[in-house]
């Protein structure tokens, strides 16, 4: 069936994973179980799945964040797919990376009160953002010798959301969605989702585009929007029920 629907594919509309088929996974999350669709895995990188339940409040299967002093993490589920020409065409045009994490907040960071007040939430995830990406742009500017050329912030500087309103809300299957973009200039557009489960945990699903062979965004391919169509499946296909 698949193969019947390649022939339909195009650069300008390329085929990518098909979630009307594809297995559910589940994860049990202390009194929560989070379920989702998820397609087969194709990336070249290994597939990667937490295995057993979650005790959200034990220490030890949390990673400390080094950027930042405010959380820590575990990651649930690492997979990706490729987006496929016509057959006889040109093959994989790229792919999409995906990371499914579970983030709890740090016991020390005392400056929100509940990430599931929705202004805590939006407070939480500018924290973060400047914690990671606007590290990275302030360790470039202290030490520009990494740079082979001038730094240009326009061009070398991470684009990430400083104030709410460039930070997307959303409500599918009863979950409050948070979502925003992080890209530097001309580089593939990085989405990030994220919902709140307790008051100090969040799950996080970061979706990493590439091309293969060719730029981004260059006109004779759809793989933009294509990425787009296909994030937009997974997250309805994402459940968080009390067990």
């Amino acid at each position: 069936m698949r193969w019947l629907k390649r022939l339909k594919a195009s650069k300008m509309n390329p085929l990518g994973p098909d979630f009307s088929s594809a297995p559910w996974i589940n994860f049990g999350l202390s009194d929560k179980k989070l379920r989702f669709r998820c397609p087969a895995h194709e990336m070249s990188g290994p597939f990667k799945m937490y295995q057993g339940a979650i005790n959200l409040y034990q220490d030890s299967i949390f990673e400390q964040w080094d950027e930042c002093n405010t959380g820590m993490s575990v990651l649930l589920l690492s997979t990706g797919w490729k987006y496929w020409d016509k057959p006889l065409g040109e093959g994989a045009l790229g792919y999409l990376n995906i990371n499914v994490m579970l983030h709890r907040r740090d016991p020390h960071f005392r400056e929100i009160d509940s990430m599931l007040n929705q202004e805590d939430m939006e407070q939480w995830l500018l924290t973060y953002a400047d914690g990671l990406w606007g590290h990275l742009n302030r360790e470039l500017v202290a030490h520009p010798e990494r740079k082979v050329r001038p730094i240009s912030p326009e061009r070398d500087f991470w684009r990430y959301p400083k104030e709410a309103k460039e930070i997307k809300k959303t409500v599918i299957n009863d979950l409050q969605w948070f979502s925003y973009v992080v890209d530097t200039l001309n580089d593939s557009k990085k989405r990030r989702w994220h919902t709140p489960i307790t008051e100090d945990h969040e799950l996080a699903i970061l979706f990493n585009p590439s091309a293969l062979g060719r730029d981004y965004y260059e006109p004779e391919h759809d793989l933009d929007n294509a990425i787009e169509c296909t994030i937009k499946e997974f997250i309805e296909n994402v459940h968080i029920k009390l067990d």
